[in-house]
């Protein structure tokens, strides 16, 4: 019985295949048929994003897919090649290696490795919460910064002119400004006759269509199908046309038509700590973009997912791709949207996609030959705008200040310093924030409410109190960031209020007092009685009055543990 609960708590397939019958299976069939049409387009582009040959996606797509739909949690996550992890991949690596080359590809692969062993390595410590240190904040800069580097990094391509030589915005925009004369305007002209055909089939396509009277379903499918629309009228154009030879138009080239094989990868100390501190922010990225996708959609028909065999799928879907020369993958929004609409079930929509992908390698792989790279361009450009929320930025910026800085932190220094410096500036600055706001709690002197047991802020409603009790309620923990303006704040009060004979401290938000709360409470009851006032405490949580009760401060306590102010208020009152 044990046995068989950690077996289907580890393969979620045990959870939903004794139920599985011939309608679900046909309704996976198709969300598989029709999500190929989105994944090809996409891996291969994301490929050409991160620097590396076109079938490193369709590998790296292969083994996500297969990986994920095992031991995946969520059943309609749709795993592979995404545009963040592609920049990232591309920033990380090229700090070692040349992209183009041998090494760097294989570099690529190694960090696929690299991080998926960190994604399993934080399931064996139950740390499933590894996404808390990303605040949405954090994220929201994040990804609108790297879609906008994303975004002008295609640039050149779609100009038709060389790779940059750096990704940064300033390097990438100077690049472009000293190639104005070598434009190549048939590469041009495809780049945005494809973006035109994407933005109208987002836009248009799906109220055409419905004029037609065709399903529902099947509308939703033929929109979001649109980047292998873009494909095949591209690679027709440029090949009917001879675009490559008259006008120099740059195209994806040979495509090995053959299975992956398994990569033989020697992976030393030395690589292990140079793409260490990248596959951890990676890692990171991972699990917040690939769980925030999952948890939305299977929201929607009320399941759940578990995020410890998140990172479970997630870890083991990269290091399958890396086993096969491919680069990081997680969950990809657009195709799991694609996935989730087009009527998928289970994860076996997942395995008709990566069987179908397969298929197109070995049989159809030629016929990309004559994919232009400026079209792949297009369809990264298409696919990061989605990635810049202007709703949830203008939200952050209306809703909390706090939030508005770590944003505009976040987003500057990815675009200055780069993806990677620019996430571990922004848990900098969250934390500095975080710090600089518990260093300054909100503290507020209450009363009573009439005739009631309920207190209140004295500034905030009409309350009753008493000139010689002095009721103050600190809504934070007290530790070493904010006992000293905890004590500051008590000792003006009394300075202000010569009457006042008790002090009551209204613990109720107090999760822990560290050493420091500890100490400042020995100082403040010490300080206090030598100018007559008496120090009680009201409201303390059971897990901080246990700790207490184990200190001499609690034992040498001149005042009392009241479990309700409304007790102490009535006690001291009397006195």
């Amino acid at each position: 019985m044990l046995l068989k609960r950690w077996l289907t708590h580890l393969l979620p397939v045990m959870q939903w295949w004794p139920e599985y019958n011939g309608e679900a299976f046909r309704a996976d069939l198709v969300a598989g048929i029709v999500v190929l049409f989105i994944t090809v387009p996409q891996v291969i582009a994301y490929a050409f994003l991160a620097g590396l040959p076109a079938e490193t996606g369709l590998y790296a797509a292969i083994m996500a897919l297969l990986c994920y739909a095992a031991f995946g949690s969520c059943r309609t996550l749709a795993v592979g090649p995404t545009a963040i992890l592609a920049m990232m991949s591309l920033e990380s690596v090229s700090a070692f290696q040349t992209p183009g080359t041998l090494e760097y590809t294989l570099l690529a692969s190694k960090l696929a490795m690299v991080t998926g062993g960190v994604l399993v390595l934080l399931r064996i410590v139950n740390f499933g919460a590894v996404v808390s240190f990303l605040s949405h904040a954090v994220v929201t800069g994040f990804i609108t910064a790297a879609a906008i580097l994303i975004i002008t990094n295609q640039i050149p391509s779609i100009l038709g002119l060389s790779a940059p030589p750096g990704t940064a915005v300033v390097a990438v925009l100077q690049h472009v400004a000293s190639g104005v004369d070598s434009l190549n305007l048939a590469a041009m002209s495809i780049a945005i006759g494809a973006m035109f055909l994407l933005w109208f089939c987002r836009h248009h396509l799906e109220a055409l269509l419905q004029s037609t009277g065709i399903h529902a379903r099947w509308i939703g499918s033929l929109v979001k199908s649109a980047p292998m629309y873009a494909v095949i009228i591209s690679v027709a154009i440029v090949w009917s046309m001879g675009l490559i030879q008259s006008s120099g138009v740059s195209v994806v080239g040979v495509i090995p038509n053959q299975l992956p094989t398994w990569a033989q990868m020697d992976l030393s100390l030395e690589e292990i700590q140079q793409l260490l501190p990248s596959a951890l922010l990676m890692s990171m990225v991972i699990f917040m973009e690939s769980t925030s996708i999952g948890a939305a959609v299977a929201s929607k028909r009320r399941e759940k997912i578990e995020p410890n065999q998140e990172l479970v799928g997630l870890g083991l879907a990269n290091l399958g791709s890396a086993m096969v020369g491919g680069f990081p993958v997680a969950g990809s929004f657009a195709r799991t949207i694609v996935n989730f609409s087009s009527g998928a079930v289970t994860p076996v929509a997942s395995l008709v996609t990566c069987v179908l992908v397969v298929i197109t390698l070995v049989w159809f792989a030629p016929w990309f030959y004559y994919l232009p790279k400026a079209v792949l361009s297009a369809i990264i450009v298409m696919s990061a705008i989605q990635l810049i929320d202007l709703h949830d930025i203008r939200k952050t910026f209306q809703f909390n200040r706090i939030d508005s800085v770590t944003f505009a932190c976040t987003f500057l220094a990815v675009l200055v310093l780069g993806v990677e410096t620019g996430i571990l500036v922004g848990i900098a600055i969250s934390f500095l924030l975080l710090i600089r706001s518990s260093s300054k709690p909100h503290i507020a002197v209450v009363g009573r409410v009439g005739n009631t047991e309920t207190f209140r802020n004295v500034l905030r409603y009409e309350v009753e109190t008493s000139p010689q009790v002095l009721a103050l309620r600190v809504d934070e923990s007290i530790y070493f960031v904010n006992t000293r303006y905890i004590e500051v704040f008590l000792f003006n009060k009394i300075a202000d209020s010569p009457a006042i004979k008790h002090v009551i401290l209204i613990c109720s938000s107090a999760n822990f007092i560290d050493t420091s709360g500890l100490e400042m409470l020995e100082l403040l009851q010490d300080s206090l009685a030598e100018v007559g006032v008496t120090l009680h405490l009201a409201e303390v949580k059971g897990s901080v009055m246990d700790k207490l009760k184990e200190t001499e401060f609690f034992a040498n306590m001149k005042g009392n543990v009241y479990f309700s102010t409304d007790i102490a208020l009535k006690d001291l009152a009397e006195v």
